[in-house]
């Protein structure tokens, strides 16, 4: 094994409940109530992207960039403060360590959220780098460019390196770019679970106990 590439939100982090309504709440400071169905439109697009949908279909009269802070800002308190960690992903993020396996996140999510989270947990540590689809420039549903610079980040091989994933689409993404895939359970974010299963090398209703995970990926 060359290494990991962790997606952050509903894989890591038990964030995807929020998420899905982010656009929602942000709208409401418009007067706007947006049916919760927008969640599925703006969360496989990077932030970026959901800025631009939102201002569009909604006529919001501000910058996109603005539109963006504002979403990002709704997710801010729970980043630094109470989204927990899914239940065995620190003890697997220490599990995959002790193993001197390398380890890299791309996510979807803005760095300065990522960082957040991961000051909170002592994360930083484990991950050779944070990549993010708005820094690489491409969403997980249009290409694996994020994963590919996350691998890059610990000298792998797509044939040698697993992505861990929750959405069916970026577990498709991987998938087809050759990565070993793993999908992660996430009631959170509703997504398609035998879609997910379809494009998973393995498949995980937990990543707890640790041992199991790192067990199945052969790190023990």
């Amino acid at each position: 094994m060359d290494g990991v590439i962790f997606d952050l939100d509903g894989t890591l982090l038990d964030s995807m409940g929020l998420w899905r309504k982010a656009g929602c709440i942000y709208l409401e400071k418009f007067g706007i109530k947006a049916d919760e169905s927008l969640a599925d439109i703006i969360l496989p697009l990077t932030i970026s992207g959901a800025a631009v949908y939102i201002k569009q279909n909604f006529s919001i009269p501000l910058p996109v960039g603005q539109i963006k802070d504002g979403i990002n800002a709704v997710m801010e308190e729970g980043y630094k403060n109470y989204i927990p960690a899914k239940e065995g992903a620190s003890e697997l993020l220490a599990g995959l360590y002790a193993h001197k396996i390398p380890m890299a996140l791309a996510t979807a999510t803005d760095r300065y959220l990522v960082e957040s989270a991961f000051r909170r947990f002592g994360w930083e540590k484990y991950f050779t780098g944070i990549f993010t689809c708005s820094e690489v420039g491409v969403g997980k549903r249009d290409g694996a460019d994020v994963y590919l610079a996350a691998m890059k980040s610990f000298c792998g091989t797509v044939k040698g390196s697993w992505v861990f994933e929750d959405s069916p689409h970026a577990a498709k993404t991987a998938y087809n770019a050759g990565f070993n895939v793993a999908g992660v359970k996430d009631e959170g974010g509703k997504g398609n679970q035998e879609e997910l299963k379809k494009f998973s090398t393995v498949y995980f209703e937990s990543l707890s106990p640790a041992e199991k995970v790192l067990k199945t990926l052969g790190a023990e």
